[in-house]
């Protein structure tokens, strides 16, 4: 294999033009406390792993999901967001501020975060400030009026005309969005993941973990029943007092070191030693290829093969720049579950078409492809601006977020 380079416009654009099938990272990864340290995966319901036999090399091996598609595009879009902050990669984002509400603690809320990016029902419950009013950012209900201009282009969007999306949440079209709670419900545009990601431990083997707690004031749990108050302070327990707790149950005293939970009475969860973690990365060029994006210029509709390729271009870029960014920040997945990569550069494969590469990309280079990219799309008429698309909650909203938290606090 030739030596890598670093990645290019011009090779992307190839890629995108050509028949390639995808960029691809595949990333070996290491504990940080090295050969033979444990790996806490995530757990599922019904407390357990999510294990599967893979076959590798022909060979079946027994692995663990470290980190899942969802989650991975999770901190992939929250190592874009740092790229915006720090003020290196720059694209439209749409936030909602809470400072000035009943929930000003939650602070600055972007697409980048919520679950269903730009089409969450929590963007659909704001109001946008626009030409001196107030409106809704998107419609209700189908044919309703008065909502802003933005979210009315974002009724009209689709694989077919995609611009609107582009210009107003382009991390939509890379990280895939369903817009099932706007004006058309279920039936609302779905657009595809083009960048899949995922994390998985081979060669597993399960451990075993105890739990104890040696308590340096209490020294035992014995025959010091309390009882819970409203309040939810504790008292000691009179004679014959029922509904009495243990030391233990109000984080007092010692916990007799044990395997078992006490209260599902299974194993604890003792995480995994793997022979190697592997960061499995692709960012699919036919479903960028599906995206067509037809720009006004001069009150005219146009659309060609190089405005296409320009914006999907500059998604490509956008996407490659979360998985640079994202080596950045590093891959602490969880407590106990910081892996890291023994090379030293994120190495960056095409797959199909003519051959190309392997290439290298760091972040200044990802954030440096991005801003090429932008520069040739604006040239042929796109819109596309760093500035936040700012909005405010309804004070229902507001309020709502308020109570659930408190709840939350109360253990509800």
């Amino acid at each position: 294999m030739s030596n890598p380079t670093p990645l290019d416009l011009q090779s992307v654009r190839e890629a995108l033009k050509g028949s390639a099938a995808a960029f691809r990272a595949v990333t070996e990864l290491q504990p940080v406390g090295g050969d033979g340290d444990k790996l806490f995966p995530p757990t599922y319901e019904g407390s357990v792993y999510a294990e599967e036999t893979r076959v590798m090399d022909g060979k079946a091996e027994h692995c663990v999901l470290l980190d899942s598609v969802q989650s991975q595009a999770n901190r992939l879009e929250l190592a874009l967001l740092d790229g915006y902050r720090s003020g290196k990669l720059k694209f439209p984002l749409v936030q909602v501020d809470f400072a000035k509400t009943a929930a000003a603690e939650v602070g600055m809320v972007t697409a980048l975060e919520a679950p269903h990016r730009v089409f969450d029902a929590l963007f659909l419950a704001c109001t946008l400030n626009e030409k001196g009013g107030t409106v809704p950012f998107r419609p209700r209900k189908r044919g309703q009026t008065g909502a802003s201009v933005y979210g009315q282009r974002l009724e009209l969007a689709s694989a077919a005309n995609a611009t609107a999306l582009f210009e107003i949440c382009p991390t939509a079209l890379v990280f895939g969005a369903w817009d099932s709670h706007g004006a058309r419900g279920g039936l609302g545009e779905k657009f595809q993941r083009a960048l899949v990601s995922e994390i998985i431990g081979i060669g597993i083997e399960k451990g075993k973990r105890p739990a104890s707690r040696i308590d340096s004031v209490i020294r035992t749990t014995k025959d010091l029943p309390v009882v819970e108050l409203e309040d939810g302070s504790w008292r000691l327990a009179g004679e014959g007092a029922t509904n009495t707790m243990k030391l233990s149950e109000v984080g007092l005293g010692n916990v007799t070191p044990s395997l078992v939970n006490p209260k599902t009475k299974e194993l604890n969860h003792g995480g995994v030693t793997a022979r190697v973690a592997r960061q499995i990365t692709v960012l699919s060029l036919p479903a960028l290829r599906r995206l067509r994006f037809p720009v006004t210029k001069n009150d005219q509709t146009q659309q060609s093969d190089d405005i296409d390729l320009a914006a999907r271009t500059v998604l490509c870029a956008l996407g490659l720049a979360s998985v640079a960014w994202q080596w950045r920040v590093g891959f602490s997945l969880r407590s106990r579950c910081d892996l890291y990569s023994k090379g030293t550069e994120l190495s960056i494969e095409q797959v199909g078409g003519p051959h190309a590469g392997p290439f290298t990309l760091t972040p200044d280079v990802a954030a440096s492809l991005l801003d090429e990219a932008v520069q040739d799309a604006i040239a042929l008429g796109f819109s596309w601006s760093p500035l936040p698309i700012t909005l405010m909650p309804s004070p229902d909203l507001a309020e709502v977020v308020r109570r659930s938290r408190d709840l939350a606090a109360e253990g509800n």
